[in-house]
Order: C-alpha cells, then sequence, then structure tokens
C-alpha cells in the first residue's frame, strides 16, 4: 500500500489496508484514519468494526464516512466529510478500495481548504503521486466550482 502526502494535514492510501498496515500508518506520522468503503464492499480487507479497533488500538483517531462512488463530489456529502476531518488530529490519511474516491475527496476538501486554484491542486495532487481518475475529475471540477459560485 502506497501513501501519499497531498498536504501536511492530508494523505492519501491506494487501497484499503490490513492490520500491519494500520500498525505502521502510526509510525509513518499518520494520527487518524479515514475509510470511505461501505460494508460488504468488493474485496474487504476488514469489515468497518475490525478496522476502527485496529486504528484505535494503534492509538489514532478513526472516522468510517461511506461513500458510494456515485457520490463524490456531492456538495453535501463533501462539505459533510471537510467538517468531520477537521475534527480529527493530523495528518489524516483517507482510504477507500482503491484510492480513487479517497484521492478524489481528498482533493475536493484541499482544494477548497487551501483556497488553491483548481489549476494548483491538479498539480499538487500530480506532484504528490497521487492520480485522479478520469471518471471522477469532473465531480471535483463540480464541487470546487459550485463552493466558489
Amino acid at each position: 500500500m502506497n501513501i501519499r502526502f497531498l498536504t501536511g494535514r492530508f494523505a492519501v492510501a491506494d487501497g484499503a489496508p490490513d492490520i500491519a498496515q494500520i500498525a505502521e500508518f502510526k509510525a509513518q506520522g499518520v494520527h487518524a484514519v479515514v475509510s470511505l468503503r461501505m460494508a460488504g464492499e468488493r474485496g474487504e480487507i476488514l469489515p468497518p468494526d475490525g478496522e476502527r479497533a485496529a486504528v484505535e488500538a494503534a492509538g489514532m483517531a478513526w472516522l468510517h464516512f461511506p461513500l458510494a462512488p456515485p457520490q463524490v463530489g456531492d456538495v453535501e456529502k463533501t462539505d459533510d466529510l471537510s467538517r468531520k476531518m477537521q475534527e480529527l488530529p493530523a495528518p489524516i490519511l483517507i482510504h477507500c478500495a482503491s484510492g480513487a474516491r479517497a484521492a478524489a475527496m481528498a482533493l475536493a476538501v484541499c482544494t477548497i481548504g487551501e483556497r488553491w486554484e483548481p489549476d494548483t491542486g491538479a498539480r499538487k495532487a500530480d506532484e504528490a503521486g497521487i492520480a485522479l481518475a478520469p471518471e471522477l475529475a469532473p465531480k471535483v471540477a463540480a464541487y470546487v466550482e459550485a463552493k466558489r459560485a
């Protein structure tokens, strides 16, 4: 599993962690883990309760924010996630099954929260090695545009 820091506050994982990887997050400086996976989602490594227990046992905060792919960039959902993430200790690691939803939501939250221009967000993601899925990029752009209107 690769962890890429978009900012000093937000990191994105390219998949769902297992227990051993969760234990390593603390050593990598992570203070909170956000899972966008839905219970029973394809390829589930740990169910949400198991992940929560492992994250908390490692001394980190945990947030389960189930998000279906069609909800990526939804203004209400993204704003809710942003508010909840602001309450967590940083750095925060966000993940989903593949990293696609996590990358899109982290980029949406950071672009607005850091007051980045859209091209700055894309450049920072590129510099961090975070690939935004082509089908999710328009959803991030629509969210950013809606928040700036």
